[in-house]
């Protein structure tokens, strides 16, 4: 039952990467660098002091102009051995139950990016990563607002742990600016990029998410 899976979900993404010859969700956005500077508890896993990232903001359809979307938030962190830690979030709700939902976001400064799908760091109970961006972020979701936003400011994102029924704490904050140069990756990986002792739970879903990032690197012809 588990190859037959593996094999519809990476299908189906590898045939919707390669029609749309981009990623099948979030096909445009805007390239930024920064650094994240992680909470004492949570240096541990992130390391300590400023961290080098590199992130994406794009829309989740792709949709013209200041038309709300799912909005997404991506991004690169070097962890405390200097290895690449992905994340890759999209707006979500904010309640027990929204938190498993995309919900479509009016403006960047009105998004709460969730990962859906929580994380065990090492033996903590399973907790949502959220991020929160500041509230001087364009008001509508148009990437060329954003884009005109970020030619003269950065934007600044509270990274949170939100378990279900448990504390919910701050892990990181994150200041990024638009990218000089090329982007190192195009793409984000947190099934490929993590830390050993993290992982995404419960494992089916992880499996199937896995399926799904490979069968969109393989219609996009990179490497599985």
């Amino acid at each position: 039952m588990v190859d037959v899976s593996a094999t519809v979900v990476r299908s189906a993404f590898a045939a919707g990467a390669k029609l749309r010859h981009a990623r099948v969700f979030h096909p445009d956005g805007l390239h930024l660098s920064g650094r994240l500077h992680a909470e004492y508890e949570f240096e541990n896993l992130f390391g300590s002091g400023e961290r080098a990232v590199i992130a994406r903001l794009s829309k989740g359809a792709g949709l013209p102009g200041p038309v709300p979307d799912v909005l997404g938030f991506a991004f690169r962190v070097l962890d405390r051995d200097n290895k690449p830690w992905d994340f890759a979030l999209a707006t979500t709700g904010r309640s027990t139950v929204g938190r498993f939902v995309f919900t479509v976001a009016t403006g960047w400064a009105r998004a709460r990016y969730g990962s859906l799908m929580p994380y065990r760091f090492g033996n903590s109970m399973p907790t949502w990563v959220f991020a929160e961006p500041d509230a001087a972020q364009p008001k509508s979701a148009s990437i060329e607002a954003l884009a005109q936003y970020l030619g003269e400011h950065e934007v600044h994102f509270d990274l949170i742990g939100s378990p279900i029924g448990g504390r919910t704490r701050k892990l990181a904050e994150i200041n990024l600016r638009l990218a000089e140069g090329e982007q190192r990756t195009d793409y984000f990986d947190p099934m490929l990029n993590h830390p050993d002792e993290v992982e995404i739970v419960p494992k089916v879903i992880q499996q199937l998410r896995e399926f799904a990032y490979a069968g969109s690197r393989q219609g996009r012809g990179e490497a599985p």
